[in-house]
């Protein structure tokens, strides 16, 4: 078979990659980000149903979890509501890790394994597309927006712990209804197994090792998610990984049966010719 090094671009005020020929930029990827947050916002706003849809399906929910036995929620918030401290770095992590952390392994990837960075931003776009349509058609409302006969705490506003960002992100941003499936785990999950194979720190394989299990602490005790929400968060990572992975449907569709790549360990595409 031959092969052929295609080194990468290395212009400080451009950064790129070659991937199977094709050029891939960094400032390119900026924008499709960007117009891909400006219709996450969008499809938000245009989701927010109403409270008594939202409560409807969110006790359908629960009688699931009690016919499980898993409706444990509230009392697990009762517990660690004795400890502010925790409550509020809770509070911290669930609007502050969820935003960035994605961002920063994106980054992570763009720089490291190129290849690896194209499929799993399309598992990213296709996971959080699913969770939007699951949200025009079950709209479900948090725990913490739920009677106050179930007694969940709506920790944000009462304990705080992310300072000005409190009042705006719990109240402004994102679609309130959108519990189920929950993007905080489905993220925090395709972070993990993202990042963790082109991440060189032990500390932070740990913390990537960490960070989902961190994330179902964290969205239990301030009643943003219920235990089932979790669940379905999880599903919706396997089915993207399914679709956009090496061998998903999608993913034969958007690159050539002609050839393989892979990255070398100087970030450098190697194409592998004569396969397919």
């Amino acid at each position: 078979m031959k092969r052929a090094s295609i080194p990468r671009d290395v212009k400080w005020w451009n950064p790129s990659r070659n991937v199977e020929g094709k050029r891939v930029t960094f400032w390119g990827q900026f924008v499709i980000a960007s117009v891909y947050y400006v219709l996450y916002t969008l499809v938000g706003d245009y989701a927010k149903a109403s409270y008594s849809h939202a409560l409807a399906d969110t006790l359908d929910e629960i009688k699931i979890e009690k016919a499980l036995g898993v409706f444990v929620e509230q009392p697990i918030q009762v517990f660690f509501l004795h400890y502010r401290y925790v409550i509020k770095a809770a509070n911290l992590y669930y609007v502050t890790v969820h935003f960035v952390l994605p961002v920063i392994v994106l980054v992570l990837l763009f720089k490291r394994d190129a290849r690896r960075f194209l499929m799993y931003r399309n598992i990213f776009a296709v996971l959080t597309a699913i969770g939007f349509l699951i949200y025009l058609v079950f709209p479900a409302a948090p725990p913490r927006l739920l009677p106050h006969s179930f007694h969940f705490i709506e920790t944000q506003s009462r304990y705080g712990g992310a300072g000005a960002l409190d009042g705006y992100l719990m109240k402004e941003a994102g679609d309130p209804y959108g519990a189920m499936p929950s993007l905080h785990f489905a993220w925090a999950l395709w972070c993990s197994v993202a990042a963790y194979r082109v991440a060189k720190s032990a500390l932070f394989k740990a913390f990537l090792i960490a960070h989902p299990m961190i994330t179902i602490f964290v969205v239990t005790v301030t009643a943003n998610h219920l235990f089932i929400d979790v669940a379905a968060g999880a599903l919706v990572v396997v089915l993207s990984q399914f679709l956009c992975g090496d061998f998903g449907p999608l993913r034969r569709s958007w690159w050539p049966k002609t050839s393989v790549s892979r990255a070398d360990s100087r970030g450098s595409v190697v194409l592998v010719e004569g396969v397919g």
